[in-house]
């Protein structure tokens, strides 16, 4: 049964880690497998990634410029990714799950920030053990996000 989410997790782009092609990201994501996971102290790709790479792949397939190592910016194929910004790597702090209908906010918690210095001291370490040479200059691209989804449709991709 499908149930409504409130998430929170500190969230960085694959292309701010150094990653330029999704093939490239995907193994990062198979070499750092024992660390992922879906819940509160886990890391794990974000929920809101998936169909830009899987979804348009079929679309993209058809036009003669296609790269299957295509590149993770988003102005390869502008006239057809417009504001899709991952893959993420995401670092889940909580989940409230089942989310009861008087704590539904309707979205109006939902938003995005930078990380505070605070915060990216504290959680620099965590970085280094799945990343070695991650520093905090790194971390001005990690930020908090807090979103509410339902588990029957794609997660906020919120940045």
């Amino acid at each position: 049964m499908s149930c409504w989410h409130k998430t929170t997790v500190l969230r960085i782009p694959a292309i701010a880690l150094g990653f330029e092609y999704f093939g490239e990201w995907t193994q990062f994501l198979k070499k750092i497998e024992d660390e992922l996971g879906w819940g509160p102290g886990w890391f794990d790709s974000a929920l809101c990634e998936n169909y830009p790479y899987k979804e348009y792949d079929e679309v993209l397939k058809g036009i003669d410029r296609y790269d299957p190592k295509r590149r993770l910016d988003l102005n390869v194929y502008p006239e057809l990714i417009k504001s899709v910004p991952g893959p993420f790597l995401d670092y889940y702090i909580e989940e409230i799950v089942p989310l009861k209908d008087e704590d539904r906010e309707f979205h109006m918690s939902d938003g995005a920030r930078p990380l505070t210095q605070e915060e990216k001291i504290k959680y620099l370490p965590l970085y280094q053990k799945i990343i070695p040479g991650f520093t905090l200059e790194n971390m001005e691209a990690v930020h908090y996000c807090q979103y509410e989804w339902y588990d029957g449709a794609e997660a906020q991709s919120l940045y």
